[in-house]
């Protein structure tokens, strides 16, 4: 799934936070709430983590978890439907619950920033009354002729070095709750205030954009 990618740190090399402890954040500050037509009311926030900056967009869905799941992990149908610049994706792994996955986003030319790609591991996992999908980068030689062929073909394209988030759905009462949650530094120098800005915008655009491609697919 697109991670917001205007949502990132300048802090240099920092390690990357987990999953489970990204998860396990529960000191956010709120950033605001926003009213949308088709996804409602969507309320963000941030919290710093291991050095990096993180947020957070929630919002409540009639939707049913099965096919807000779906359309998350359809990491190659979201060139179709995201509003992010997202312009190549390709899975090239499934394995159960674990996929292995590329993507390539297309960065306008206002943010006078490179491109970005990213190899992802994602995990996608069902319980009763909810689910979610995660992701993290993927670490070591694993796809190196692929990794090649990209900086081969985009040599000023960036691969972010922190990239961490995911989806979590929540069935409460007659309505699910949704969180996006990710932490990512994308690398370059485009400055923080720059970066908190555009967050505002992107974190909203995430839910709206998944919202309207799970109202499509649902009977």
């Amino acid at each position: 799934m697109l991670l917001s990618l205007l949502s990132f740190a300048v802090h240099g090399a920092v390690a990357s936070p987990s999953w489970d402890q990204l998860v396990a954040v529960d000191d956010w500050s709120e950033l605001g709430e926003v009213e949308d037509d088709l996804a409602g009311s969507i309320s963000t926030s941030s919290a710093d983590l291991e050095g990096v900056d993180c947020f957070a967009a929630e919002a409540r869905s009639e939707l049913p978890v099965s096919v807000l799941l779906e359309v998350v992990a359809d990491v190659e149908g979201e060139v179709s439907w995201s509003t992010a610049g997202l312009r190549e994706a390709e899975l090239l792994l499934r394995d159960g619950s674990r996929i292995v996955y590329y993507q390539y986003l297309d960065l306008p030319g206002w943010t006078l920033t490179a491109d970005r790609y990213w190899f992802m591991e994602g995990w996608t996992e069902r319980w009763e009354g909810g689910g979610s999908f995660h992701w993290t980068r993927l670490e070591g030689a694993e796809w190196e002729e692929a990794r090649a062929e990209v900086t081969q073909s985009a040599p000023r394209a960036l691969e972010p070095p922190v990239n961490v988030g995911g989806w979590v759905f929540a069935e409460d009462g007659s309505a699910v709750t949704m969180r996006y949650l990710v932490c990512t530094d994308i690398g370059g120098s485009l400055p923080r205030s720059v970066q908190r800005m555009a967050t505002r915008k992107t974190l909203p655009d995430v839910i709206v954009d998944v919202v309207r491609e799970a109202g499509r697919r649902s009977p």
